[in-house]
């Protein structure tokens, strides 16, 4: 819009025929800006009608220019390979500073956000204040008031207010019925009077005296209780652990003889490391002699096997010796043959590139002459077909003038079927507006019988609201709603206190049953903690015992060491003379073999084990006597904490019955209760019925009112369509005599321009020309040029490719003749090589045959290797055979000098063990192996033996701890009465405690019910007085701008609104014409009248100006909407798509001149219409002509094509 036409005049127009596409100019701008147009509300991947047909792809860009800069927006969509069928992909927007070709953004959400930011207008605004679109305007100028308001609010945004105005309805309606059931509640609480309350607290303080005092005699009962099962307990002990002492003294009788075998093998323990050294020298001296006698036994055999090796390396020597004598002879005559086949060798690669040369040029030769024939036969073909193609272009010489005219006969063409168009939209156009004609008649009758059914609506809702006032009257049965509201509260309540009591019965049961489970495992702990001392005491003299004899060993364990760490001094003593350590004359260590303590290491480390283990076992009764005491412990918290438990229990049952006023026994509790619990809910259920049904009458009569509010306003919306039905039925008759005279003047141009069109095609011999044959016709004769072409091109085509074929086949037969002569060459070279191949070969095989030289010569070194390997064998082996030999003999010498030294030593040690024997009374060795014990059955007796003796000093200690402690209990003299008699009056007191308990939780709960009764009901009064004021808000803000409809708000804003569009439509209308003024309808805020100044300012009605002056009205709303929706934002751009048909010349160059006035407030004005008298008025145009295929040629004041 920058070409100097378009500045000059401010006004510019695009015109075109019917279906032409001057709108789609119009969307392709709004497309590119917000994808979307005022036609289409989106454009998606599922679905795109602005697309054309048969097309694959389509693209919309606009360059614009705001107070930001200059921008470039586009918008793309392709279908799938861009195929007419393929599916449609996501589409593509995207917005870029026109100057640096930066891209901004390329979201589709976030180029709508661009535009909206470097615009100032959304979608929405675009089309009020920019983008006037066809229809738009007119539809305001033209509603009724009531559907004047939702336009209204279409183009100023303001339907906020309905929404306000039917929630302030909605939240004055909800605070009421709040209000209302909080004053209910209130009604349903009761409080204790003064007196009542202080006869409640002084009556409380005397039952927790009384509390007091019986719980300090049920304490003195339960500790005399408690001293008498003690002293039982005690004297039932000690009998058992006498009968305990006298069976442990005939166990130990018993044992006698197995404790005499354990002292006999203690002193064989003593002299056992003696023992164990004669044992080992002796095994080791069998072991020597057996070796000794095996080495002399392999000393043959090896010198033989020396004898053998030496012979067998003296023969592989003499072998090797004759072997390369034959490998020196056999190596002359491999060189002569591998000269021969070297030069074999040579002779084979000349016959392989002549065979190869011979294969080429007898493949090349097929191919060639393969390729000649196929190149014949295609020159037979192509000079027939050049013939029959120059024969069809000289029948056919008169299509050859379609090249130059089909396109002026296309233009021609589509003039027509415009006219045809125009023709048939305006036939149907009358047919239309006949059909609406009749239905504006149908429908001015069915508004008639429309209001009688109105009227008879009004009054059955008025029925209905007065039948449903007197059911809920009925229903009350003369209480008011709040009575029955506090009555199920109060219901309520008894029914959740009743089933708490019974919750506080069941948990009584269960904590008596916990109770007796407490009081027996009591008595097992206590019983275990006795059995834990004992145990403990046993262990302590078990671990004393273990603990000596671990001394014992590691005394017996020095001395060994002693012995060891003594051997300088001993080779110093001699016989009869005294040791100077101990004085002893006789020194058997001296001459013999030193004891080795090993058996006395082990015997300490088991002992020590033992004791770590005994040890280990009383710290683990200890920690076990630990826990029984902490476990006894807690027993007893849990234990009172249970009785508390039952005790409160007991008072919470016996409150809850004093409330109730029931005096029932204990056993009748839960019957009675359940009776209760049942004629409690039976009497809710029957309350809150009726409630529900107050409260179902109640939403029947608000429904019924506003059913009854909506009859009124429907009875009167009847009355005002009755009236339009009959102002549209006359606007249609005049519609229908206007349609008709426009049809006949249609049909009289499309008839000449027919017969004009069928003489110029008679001279491609078309004798008559039918309007929807059009096409066809066009396709025929597109089909004739398009054969016409195709023929020349035919023609030019053969007649290149038949000289190419000459030309070709010409060259190919003398190549074939040189290739022939060549193969004869190479044939005769290639069997000349082949004769002196055959004389070398025969030499070769005469003297080696087939045979491999480099194979027979590697065999032959093969051998000579394997020979000279096995040589270096043999002398190994001869070598490691001498070897073994030398040190058999040195081990026979040694393990014999050995034998005879450990012969010596044996001696000595036998007569130490023999001194030993007679030292502990053993008459012979065989009497000391009889006497020893295995470990095992040697530790099995002693511990058998230390059991006895733990046993015996733990029975005895118990014995006089029980005897004591039975003596302390009965010094104590708790008291003289008997257990039946103490357990009978425990019980009375317990009973008598049960009571007052339960007295004392009765007036506890009702005092503190009491008080927040109290606190409850100060809350709600003050909540109650908040929600007074709250709902006194909201009835206040409900009588200004509440409705059930939202038209109480809504009109009043729209109202205001409606005042503004008015004056800035009449500044518009007074540039058009000083005739009309625009003012509001005094009664209907929303309706739209006329002052006419050429008639004395009579005030007319909108509805019954004529069509010029409908336009010119609702030219000027639109200008004035215009400028209402652009707000701030700098608007140098309108466009109008409404037709301009309707206006006589005067009215149409008013409009004109209006519009172009605009120029002077800096504005650009686009008109489109297909008004043809347009083209004379407005000098800049755009015009829109018709093409094949669904497209359109745009030409004008800077147009031009994109390639």
């Amino acid at each position: 819009m920058t070409h100097p036409a378009f500045v000059s005049d401010g006004i510019f127009a695009i015109i075109g025929p019917t279906g032409s596409g001057k709108t789609t100019i119009l969307d392709a701008i709004c497309l590119a800006l917000y994808g979307r147009t005022p036609r289409l509300n989106k454009v998606t991947k599922s679905e795109n009608e602005i697309m054309a047909r048969q097309t694959g792809a389509c693209f919309s860009e606009v360059l614009f220019e705001t107070q930001a800069g200059r921008f470039r927006c586009h918008w793309s969509q392709r279908r799938a390979r861009k195929k007419p069928d393929g599916e449609l992909q996501t589409p593509k927007h995207e917005i870029a500073d026109a100057d640096s070709n930066q891209i901004l953004d390329a979201k589709l959400r976030g180029v709508a956000e661009q535009i909206e930011m470097v615009t100032g207008m959304d979608f929405d605004r675009f089309t009020r204040s920019m983008l006037l679109a066809q229809g738009g305007f007119a539809a305001f100028l033209q509603a009724v008031p009531d559907e004047r308001a939702p336009i209204l609010e279409q183009i100023t945004g303001t339907e906020i207010y309905s929404q306000i105005s039917m929630c302030v309805h909605e939240r004055r309606s909800d605070e009421r019925k709040t209000l209302d059931l909080m004053m209910a509640e209130l009604a349903g609480v009761q409080l204790l009077g003064d007196e009542e309350e202080q006869q409640l607290n002084v009556s409380l303080d005397h039952h927790n005296n009384q509390e007091v005092l019986l719980q300090q005699e049920i304490t003195k009962k339960n500790l005399a209780m408690t001293w008498l099962e003690q002293l039982n307990s005690l004297e039932k002990d000690l009998g058992f652990i006498i009968e305990q002492q006298h069976d442990l003294l005939q166990r130990r009788e018993l044992f006698k003889p197995e404790l005499e075998r354990l002292e006999r093998a203690k002193q064989a323990l003593e002299i056992s490391a003696v023992h164990a050294d004669i044992s080992a020298l002796r095994r080791e001296q069998e072991s020597a002699n057996q070796e000794c006698n095996d080495r002399r036994l392999a000393l043959p055999g090896r010198e033989a096997e020396l004898k053998t090796a030496a012979d067998a390396l003296t023969l592989a020597v003499a072998d090797l010796e004759q072997k390369r004598i034959e490998q020196k002879s056999t190596l002359a005559v491999i060189r002569k043959v591998q000269a021969l086949d070297i030069k074999l060798q040579e002779k084979e690669e000349p016959m392989i590139k002549v065979n190869e040369v011979i294969l080429a040029i007898k493949r090349s030769l097929s191919t060639l002459l393969a390729k000649n024939n196929d190149d014949c036969r295609d020159l037979a073909i192509k000079s027939i077909a050049f013939t029959e193609v120059r024969e069809r272009l000289r029948l056919k010489k008169a299509d050859e003038g379609l090249i130059a005219n089909l396109a002026g006969i296309g233009s021609r063409f589509d003039i027509l079927r415009d006219l045809n168009e125009q023709h048939g939209n305006k036939a149907a156009e009358l047919s239309i507006a006949e059909m609406q004609m009749a239905e504006l008649d149908r429908t001015w009758h069915e508004q008639t019988v429309m209001l009688a059914t109105k009227e008879k609506e009004l009054n059955a809702c008025q029925h209905d609201f007065v039948h449903y006032q007197n059911q809920l009257k009925k229903t009350l049965a003369g209480r008011a709603m709040a009575d029955w509201r506090g009555a199920s509260m109060l219901l309520k309540e008894r029914s959740a206190s009743l089933q708490k009591t019974m919750k506080a019965i069941h948990s009584l049961a269960d904590l008596k049953a916990n109770l007796e489970a407490l009081n027996n495992r009591q008595a097992m702990l206590t019983l275990a903690q006795d059995g834990l001392v004992n145990k403990i005491q046993v262990q302590v003299e078990q671990c004393g015992a273990y603990e000596r004899e671990v001394h014992l060993l590691e005394t017996q364990l020095s001395l060994f060491k002693r012995i060891q760490d003594l051997t300088d001094i001993r080779h110093q003593l001699e016989d009869e003379q005294p040791c100077p350590l101990c004085g002893a004359k006789e020194h058997p260590f001296a001459t013999g073999t030193i004891p080795v303590p090993d058996e006395t290491m082990t015997l300490l480390k088991g002992a020590r084990e033992n004791y770590k283990q005994a040890n280990a076992m009383h710290s683990g009764l200890k920690i076990k006597q630990a826990e029984n005491v902490k476990d006894l412990e807690q027993l007893l918290l849990q234990r009172n904490e249970c009785i508390d438990r039952i005790a409160i229990e007991e008072a919470e049952i016996q409150d809850a019955f004093s409330i109730f006023a029931l005096d029932v026994s204990a056993q009748e509790r839960e019957t009675v209760l359940v009776n209760l619990v049942q004629e409690t809910d039976k009497n809710l259920e029957n309350t809150l019925q009726v409630v529900q049904v107050v409260d179902e009458y109640e939403q029947k009569m608000e429904l019924a009112r506003e059913a009854l509010e909506k009859s009124k306003e429907s009875f009167a919306q009847s009355e005002r369509e009755n009236q339009t039905a009959s102002h549209k039925k006359i606007s249609a008759e005049q519609d229908v005599t206007r349609i008709a005279k426009e049809l006949s003047t249609l049909d009289f141009q499309r008839q000449k321009t027919l017969d004009k069109e069928l003489a110029a095609l008679a001279t491609y011999g078309i004798k008559s020309l039918a309007l929807d044959a059009l096409a066809h016709v066009q396709l025929e004769l597109a089909a004739r040029r398009d054969q016409y072409l195709d023929l020349q091109k035919q023609n030019s085509d053969l007649e290149k490719q038949i000289a190419s074929l000459q030309s070709q086949t010409k060259y190919q037969a003398e190549q074939i003749s040189n290739l022939e002569i060549d193969l004869k060459n190479q044939q005769n070279m290639l069997m000349a090589l082949k004769a002196d191949q055959d004389l070398l070969m025969h030499e070769r095989n005469s003297l080696f045959g087939d045979r491999n030289p480099h194979e027979v010569e590697t065999h032959l070194v093969a051998v000579i290797e394997a020979g000279e390997k096995r040589i270096e064998g043999l002398r190994q082996t001869l070598s490691v055979t001498e070897q073994e030999c030398a040190k058999l003999k040195s081990a026979i010498e040694s393990i014999e000098k050995t034998i005879f030294s450990r012969s010596l030593k044996l001696q000595e040690v036998a007569l130490v063990f023999k001194t030993q024997l007679d030292k502990f009374n053993f008459a012979d060795e065989a009497s000391y192996i009889n006497a020893c014990l295995s470990e095992d059955e040697r530790k099995n007796l002693m511990l058998n033996a230390q059991k006895l003796e733990n046993e015996y000093t733990e029975l005895e200690t118990r014995r006089k701890d029980k005897a004591d402690l039975l003596e302390i209990e009965r010094q104590k003299k708790v008291t003289a009465q008997s257990p039946e008699f103490l357990v009978q009056e425990r019980s009375g007191l317990i009973s008598r405690l049960k009571e007052i308990q339960q007295a004392i939780g009765a007036m506890q709960q009702k005092l503190e019910g009491n008080e927040r009764l109290r606190k409850k009901q100060q809350e709600r009064v003050q909540a109650i007085n908040l929600q007074k004021r709250e709902s006194l808000r909201w009835d206040t803000l409900h009588a200004l701008i509440g409705s059930s409809d939202g038209k109480k708000y809504r009109n009043f804003a729209q109202g205001l609104t409606f005042e503004m569009m008015i004056g800035h439509a009449n500044r518009q209308l007074l540039k058009m014409t000083d005739r009309y003024l625009l003012i509001r309808d005094e009664s209907q805020p929303l309706e739209l009248n006329v002052v006419d100044n050429y008639q004395a300012g009579e005030i007319r009605s909108t509805k019954n100006l004529s069509g010029g002056e409908s336009f010119i009205v609702s030219l000027s709303l639109a200008l004035g909407l215009s400028h209402m929706a652009s707000k701030n934002v700098r608007v140098d751009s309108l466009f109008l798509d409404e037709g301009f048909g309707t206006l006589d010349e005067d009215a149409l160059d008013t409009a004109l001149e209006t519009l172009a006035g605009l120029q002077q407030a800096g504005k650009l004005i686009g008109v489109i219409s297909h008004v043809p008298t347009l083209k004379e008025r407005i000098s800049t145009r755009i015009q829109i002509s018709h093409q094949t295929g669904g497209r359109s040629l745009i030409s004008g004041p800077g147009c031009r094509r994109l390639d």
